[in-house]
């Protein structure tokens, strides 16, 4: 940096920040829990921490990672098992899909999670 020149760093939030399978359709949901996100690291920082401070945005990093890598894995495994031909795998796909629509708090839990929210954050992202 230049001499007198202010620091600055940023945030990548949603399509900008992860490389998803398009197949998840999640791009706006997971940006918009990226900013949620971002919203809640800055509230909490210090009150020292300028907002250009590196570990502010892993705070921010870390905070999404799991969430991301989730549904990266979910997306992955359903892109699999659809791209598996024959009957036996039509019935096992046919099986699932039926047992998750009548699974309740499980189909609850995963509609959440897609849309975004999850138990602490849901608040934040309606």
């Amino acid at each position: 940096p230049m001499p007198g020149a202010a620091k600055q760093s940023f945030a990548l939030a949603g399509d900008a920040a992860h490389a998803m399978h398009p197949l998840a359709g999640q791009g706006l949901n997971v940006g918009l829990a990226d900013v949620a996100e971002l919203v809640q690291v800055i509230r909490a920082k210090e009150f020292w921490r300028p907002l250009h401070d590196l570990k502010l945005l892993r705070r921010y990093e870390r905070a999404r990672q799991a969430d991301v890598q989730a549904m990266g894995w979910v997306t992955d495994g359903l892109q699999r098992l659809f791209a598996q031909p024959g009957p036996v795998w039509q019935n096992l796909r046919n099986w699932g899909m039926r047992g998750f629509d009548c699974s309740g708090p499980l189909k609850h839990w995963m509609t959440q999670r897609a849309m975004g929210q999850s138990a602490d954050k849901a608040h934040l992202v309606s």
